[in-house]
């Protein structure tokens, strides 16, 4: 297992853990092309294409240029923000996709995945086309079509540089929204890894002399899509939000919040009876989160399971308390072991 401890207030160790480190324990090898085939792979898995998919319409943007624009042109891009303590993730989910590089902002807080040329462009729109979930799909459809028109004006180009890059892409179906159900595949992951946090609470309870401890998965994204529709209407994330909720059995919640003099809308869903408990814990054994937070869920699920265990409040108490110590944004405990022989990279 790979543990990376830090108690004190130094600069966090995490930022210093090279991800190569899990692959070559595990017979992976950078410069051996025989021995690294994550592309083959990665085709034939549902499950990172789906996670992927997940992770992208959460923390993801595709920039593409607007050709009607006068602006400076650009090549698309795809890119994804981690927290800076998310690094290894970003550096494995670089090393078996081969795409793009991994930039890390120490002084901005976060780290970007960033994939801009041509070829790894097309190869992220073409593993995630038909596992998107939300709006963001209009955006994937953008850059699907920029591809197309690339094809289109250069087919008789005789440059070299052109020729190896259309040799390397093909035109793509323009895939809808994934209708199937929640649980049938690894989106929620993704998506949550983006947008969600587990939680501890423990409080007093109202003219008792007594403590409780409450658990709760807890999912928040925006109410509506940047950009609007052909029709010049809002298109909403309630429909997405509202079918997870169904799934976890508990109702949308409607948030508004001001933040530098600006109003923002949100909807959320919370997992915090038993049966929408049971649910998202059956979800993350089957597709484990693969960001920091797994370590989270796992004190989660722990302090869960003595819930079920024990009647008492007290008997689990101490426990709950000492996990709340390094948990979430307090957390200064990481391991990485969970990638280790990942289920995103079997087929």
């Amino acid at each position: 297992m790979f543990f990376i401890v830090n108690k004190g207030k130094e600069i966090n160790p995490i930022l210093k853990f090279s991800i190569s480190s899990i692959f070559y324990t595990n017979n992976f090898n950078k410069d051996n092309s025989k021995e690294f085939k994550s592309e083959i792979n990665i085709l034939n898995n549902d499950n990172f294409r789906s996670y992927l998919a997940g992770l992208i319409e959460g923390d993801g943007t595709f920039a593409v240029h607007n050709k009607n624009s006068t602006s400076k042109k650009y090549l698309p891009k795809i890119i994804i923000v981690f927290k800076l303590t998310d690094l290894p993730l970003a550096e494995y989910l670089q090393l078996i996709t081969q795409c793009g590089k991994v930039y890390k902002k120490s002084n901005r807080g976060y780290v970007l995945w960033q994939i801009q040329d041509i070829v790894s462009v097309f190869k992220i729109s073409n593993w995630i086309n038909g596992y998107m979930r939300t709006p963001k799909i209009e955006s994937l459809h953008r850059t699907i079509n920029w591809i197309h028109d690339y094809i289109n004006n250069n087919k008789n180009s005789k440059l070299t540089k052109i020729q190896n890059i259309l040799s390397k892409i093909h035109y793509l179906e323009i895939k809808p929204n994934d209708i199937s159900e929640i649980e049938s595949n690894a989106w929620l992951s993704g998506f949550s890894d983006a947008d969600a946090n587990f939680s501890i609470n423990i409080h007093k309870r109202t003219n008792k002399n007594s403590t409780r401890v409450q658990l709760y998965y807890r999912l928040e994204i925006k109410q509506t899509y940047h950009k609007l529709d052909s029709d010049d209407n809002k298109v909403s994330f309630f429909p997405i939000m509202s079918k997870l909720a169904g799934f976890l059995c508990v109702s949308v919640y409607s948030r508004s919040r001001i933040l530098n003099n600006k109003e923002f809308y949100s909807f959320t869903v919370v997992s915090h009876n038993k049966k929408s408990l049971l649910k998202i814990t059956h979800y993350f054994n089957k597709f484990p989160l693969l960001s920091s937070k797994y370590l989270d869920y796992k004190d989660f699920l722990y302090i869960l399971e003595l819930q079920n265990k024990n009647k008492l409040t007290t008997s689990y108490l101490g426990e709950a308390i000492k996990i709340r110590k390094d948990f979430n944004s307090t957390r200064t405990t990481y391991h990485w072991s969970h990638l280790k022989n990942c289920y995103l990279i079997k087929t």
